[in-house]
């Protein structure tokens, strides 16, 4: 494997898309659909890519595993993806990331992704704030998320009261994203505009060989 390069991320695409009223994959910013930069982006860092969701047809052409929810008997949640995507690979953690967050940081990305082979979950949290949907998730946990979903409960941030979950401080994020460009998703058309007016020219690449690997410097 690159030494430059981890090992998988998900893509969770299930959402209906109701406030938009338009498949949010879909929505272009510079020309590009959101499913097409999220996909360029990850697969900067990433050497594979699942994407779970209900439509297919959002990722043709691009190179990722296809999959849908698993756990179909209960109550349709990002918790419910997560353990999907664990699922359909052997890879033993990976980022976990919302269609609809075009501002991906991968240098940090890459400083969560040296704690994630410690714990259960890496999460950033800001103040009492978790980002449940820009973090890694360990396979091992896969048999935990479906007692507790099959329990009845679904919420991410309760599930990490039952596992070993390394919080992201804000500090730690301001290391590479102060303004939290990060966390940015789109839910609405107001989202979407601000999203466009934050990206007025091509977007950037990152040469993934200038990623420094900060394994160990925080612990």
């Amino acid at each position: 494997m690159n030494s430059t390069r981890l090992g998988g991320a998900i893509i969770l695409a299930g959402g209906e898309s109701s406030r938009l009223g338009f498949p949010k994959p879909l929505l272009e910013l510079n020309g590009r659909p959101l499913v097409e930069i999220i996909v360029s982006r990850l697969s900067l860092l990433f050497e594979e890519i699942t994407a779970v969701t209900d439509c297919e047809d959002l990722f043709a052409d691009l190179p990722v595993k296809l999959t849908g929810d698993l756990l179909t008997g209960c109550e349709k949640s990002p918790l419910r993806g997560i353990h999907a995507g664990l699922s359909v690979s052997r890879l033993p953690y990976q980022f976990v990331v919302a269609c609809d967050m075009p501002f991906i940081n991968l240098e940090l990305v890459r400083y969560m992704a040296a704690f994630a082979p410690d714990y259960d979950a890496v999460v950033p949290r800001i103040g009492d704030h978790f980002q449940p949907l820009h973090a890694f998730y360990s396979r091992s946990s896969l048999g935990s998320i479906r007692r507790f979903i099959e329990g009845g409960r679904c919420k991410v941030i309760d599930y990490y009261d039952t596992i070993r979950m390394r919080p992201v401080s804000y500090p730690e994020v301001a290391r590479f994203d102060p303004g939290q460009r990060s966390f940015f998703n789109i839910n609405t058309w107001d989202d979407y505009y601000a999203a466009r007016q934050m990206l007025p020219g091509p977007e950037p690449e990152i040469d993934p060989l200038k990623l420094v690997n900060y394994r160990g410097k925080e612990r």
